[in-house]
């Protein structure tokens, strides 16, 4: 093998291993990405979505978290800041799923913070 192809690879790994900044719809918004289909925002069924811009202010979410044998109906209730982007996963604590705010480090590395418990969690 070429030494040019080794590092054509090698480069094309690092790109697509670089955290991407996330995008917001506008400046009075945050973004949300979920592991788990969201189904409910503020009050309103919604078709199962995983990544919602939501309006900054007093937001309430219900997330479906599946499990083998039971559904979860998780609920969340948190004031969000435009420009910001949040994340709900599951991270084996108390309960099923966690909301975190989402921080970009730099271009290989974002973290979690400011974890947020669901309000309830129903089957």
């Amino acid at each position: 093998m070429s030494m040019r192809f080794i590092l054509g690879c090698f480069a094309a790994l690092h790109i697509n291993a670089c955290v991407k900044a996330p995008v917001y719809k506008g400046e009075h918004y945050a973004l949300l990405k979920s592991s788990h289909a969201i189904v409910n925002v503020n009050g309103e069924q919604v078709e199962p979505v995983y990544i919602l811009d939501l309006k900054a202010g007093e937001n309430t979410l219900v997330v479906l978290y599946r499990t083998y044998r039971d559904n979860y109906y998780c609920e969340f209730v948190w004031t969000s800041s435009p420009g910001t982007a949040y994340e709900i996963t599951d991270q084996e604590k108390r309960y099923p799923l966690t909301l975190y705010r989402w921080v970009r480090k730099n271009s290989l590395w974002a973290i979690r913070m400011d974890p947020v418990d669901p309000v309830k969690c129903s089957k």
